[in-house]
């Protein structure tokens, strides 16, 4: 007798009717998990027959017209990227001026048609977030500058910061 179990995939049956099961009660996997050295068996045979298998998947691809052969092929041979490259140029982002002003020549770039909204969009997030480092080098020189106060009114010495030196944007 078969009963459908994990995947909608058959499992066999015990004698009582019900699918074999673990020590904590649940179903038997129907499913092949591969250990870490079945893994790796399996990865350094690939490595060692990867010239038969492209061969394989060519002449599939290219003589018998399988368009799965010919995806998994350009698939694994030229991967695709995630975004395309944005040409444009942007100028030295210094301070937080220089953020604002380059947030407006995106803005410029987008109104003129040299960049897409999208495209602006993802440079913007990049000058969002260099503008935002620079809070944050404000406040860690602030804190120093009031533990040294801190210890000038109580008298003991500024305890040793994990700083070695101050930050500095180039």
């Amino acid at each position: 007798m078969y009963v459908t179990g994990r995947d909608n995939e058959p499992s066999q049956t015990d004698s009582t009717g019900l699918a074999p099961r673990n020590k904590g009660g649940r179903p038997k996997s129907t499913t092949i998990t591969l250990t870490r050295q079945a893994r790796e068996r399996f990865d350094r045979k690939v490595a060692e027959n990867i010239d038969a298998l492209f061969e394989a998947l060519f002449e599939a691809a290219t003589e018998d017209g399988d368009v799965n052969a010919a995806r998994l092929l350009i698939d694994r041979a030229i991967p695709s990227r995630r975004g395309a490259p944005v040409s444009f140029s942007l100028r030295p982002l210094r301070s937080p001026p220089d953020c604002a002003d380059a947030l407006d020549d995106l803005l410029v770039a987008v109104s003129e048609g040299k960049l897409t909204p999208d495209e602006a969009n993802l440079v913007s997030a990049i000058v969002a977030k260099r503008a935002e480092l620079f809070g944050t080098i404000e406040l860690a020189a602030e804190i120093e500058a009031l533990k040294a106060q801190l210890a000038a009114v109580i008298g003991r010495p500024p305890p040793p910061t994990p700083i070695r030196r101050p930050f500095a944007i180039t």
